[in-house]
């Protein structure tokens, strides 16, 4: 098990077939494509589709249209819970190195497979049809197109906007260009490397005057907007003026370029502002770190005596 949790974390997913370049993305990734909006709306128009040109003839066999729209939601749920699931043991089992590849063809065609038989199995009561091998076959090769182009509609259109909507990096750095996600605004203009290392050297917290930066994926952060740095999985979840930013980075890159003092890392996957802390707590047989905007940081319980100096140091008080 220890294995399979290993390699859900460090490793990716190459998608790709003949339309495209190919996806490349982390179990992380994938799980926040799933739940975005983009996504959705797009899964929600497949559904519509499917019921207004009452695809494999159900209604026409005398289903109700509320029962064909429930189970084209059916269908498209159970597809994408499928799809998910060959990926996640594909991920998780198949050898090979750090990047593991599949055919789209693959996951397409075994969740497509299973998809028909509960589809059909659905729709006995209004069509009279009973489930069977042959009516399963018959409707198979068909479906197996039609979840084809569906998916490859999402491959071209909806996954390229999904990607700069959540500020992934699913296709390496040809996609980025010069247009950033709207939440780059808070990070400010993007300057050089050596311009950016000049800027920060030195400073410390006592002399920022709002013009020390900092670096992530190529975005420029102005250090007195940062609020909380999370590292998640190979992403860091970036807190800065009034938005969220979700970059692919290390946490150690942002620790190697913080000033002095500017604020604390109270446990391995958390980075703090000074500024942004009102507080500390403790919590069962732990603390946490209270923040200006209601958050609650953990506090690891190796770092505990440290977190309460450093506190002291800046005169807040622990509860």
């Amino acid at each position: 098990m220890g294995e399979i949790k290993d390699n859900l974390q460090s490793r990716e997913m190459q998608l790709f077939d003949m339309f495209g370049e190919p996806p490349q993305f982390t179990v992380h990734e994938m799980m926040m494509i799933l739940r975005s909006g983009v996504f959705l709306k797009y899964a929600a128009a497949v559904v519509v589709l499917l019921a207004a040109f009452d695809t494999d003839g159900y209604r026409q066999a005398g289903m109700p249209l509320h029962a064909n729209v429930l189970l084209w939601v059916i269908c498209v749920a159970g597809f994408i819970t499928f799809y998910t699931g060959i990926l996640l043991a594909w991920v998780a089992l198949a050898p090979g190195g750090r990047v593991v590849r599949v055919l789209r063809a693959v996951p397409n065609v075994i969740s497509m497979a299973l998809v028909t038989v509960l589809v059909v199995s659905l729709a006995v009561p209004y069509t009279g049809t009973a489930l069977s091998w042959q009516v399963v076959l018959q409707l198979f090769p068909y479906n197996v197109v039609l979840s084809y182009t569906f998916e490859t509609l999402l491959f071209l259109f909806i996954l390229p906007q999904a990607n700069t909507a959540l500020g992934l990096d699913l296709y390496g750095r040809k996609q980025q260009g010069p247009e950033k996600p709207a939440s780059a605004a808070v990070a400010g203009p993007v300057s050089t490397q050596p311009e950016l290392a000049e800027q920060t050297a030195g400073k410390s917290a006592d002399g920022l005057n709002g013009t020390a930066v900092v670096v992530l994926s190529g975005h420029a952060f102005r250090l007195d907007q940062l609020h909380y740095v999370k590292s998640e999985e190979h992403y860091l979840r970036i807190s800065a003026g009034g938005s969220e930013l979700t970059l692919r980075g290390r946490l150690a890159d942002l620790l190697a370029q913080m000033p002095q003092d500017a604020g604390l890392q109270p446990h391995r996957s958390w980075w703090v502002a000074r500024n942004t802390v009102t507080g500390l707590k403790r919590c069962g047989q732990s603390d946490v770190l209270l923040l200006a905007d209601g958050c609650e940081v953990p506090v690891a319980r190796g770092r505990r005596a440290q977190v309460r100096e450093i506190l002291r140091g800046w005169q807040i008080e622990g509860k």
